[in-house]
């Protein structure tokens, strides 16, 4: 795996919200606690993907990130979950320091998705029904290399900037998760 020295410190720096979402999504082991996760996470990544699509990108930033929302709708149709809406979020994507503090957390959450997957398998969920967003998610670590080179090439990188950004999108999912309702605000 490519070592990244921005990566880090903006883990060191989000480290706190991490550790809270962590245990806010929680384990889900009933396919009740599972049908919960995909409602949430369907609410905070339509936010997100929507976010990260309207920002404006940089010239010369080929690289593009994972988008799930449409998966993540189709699983919850998998699972009989109404259609999520994305929530209300201003974020101020326009600078690419913050975009890349946002980019951080939703491809990084391909990391973990590897392990939920399995989780997820176990409950008889598969990539091709109520699982589609953790098999897209899980399938290509080339993604999350590409990630940390653009992170990393990136010109006049602001830490502050890109781990406020991240810690606003680790508040908004948070957030989400803390709440029993699937309309997250």
């Amino acid at each position: 795996m490519t070592y990244s020295k921005r990566r880090f410190e903006l883990r060191d720096r989000t480290r706190d919200g991490h550790e809270q979402l962590d245990a806010a999504v929680g384990v889900f082991d009933t396919l009740a606690s599972y049908r919960r996760y995909v409602g949430l996470l369907g609410a905070f990544r339509s936010t997100m993907d929507g976010q990260v699509s309207g920002a404006a990108w940089p010239a010369g930033w080929a690289w593009r990130p994972t988008v799930v929302s449409a998966a993540l709708a189709q699983d919850a149709d998998d699972l009989g979950l109404a259609a999520t809406r994305p929530m209300k979020a201003g974020m101020d994507l326009g600078e690419p320091s913050a975009l890349l503090g946002a980019l951080y957390v939703l491809e990084g959450s391909t990391l973990g998705a590897r392990v939920l997957r399995q989780r997820a398998a176990a409950l008889g969920m598969r990539d091709d029904f109520g699982a589609r967003h953790l098999a897209l998610m899980s399938n290509d670590i080339a993604q999350w290399q590409s990630f940390l080179l653009l992170l990393d090439e990136a010109r006049d990188f602001d830490i502050e900037r890109a781990a406020a950004s991240a810690n606003e999108v680790f508040d908004l999912a948070l957030r989400c998760f803390e709440s029993d309702r699937v309309v997250c605000q």
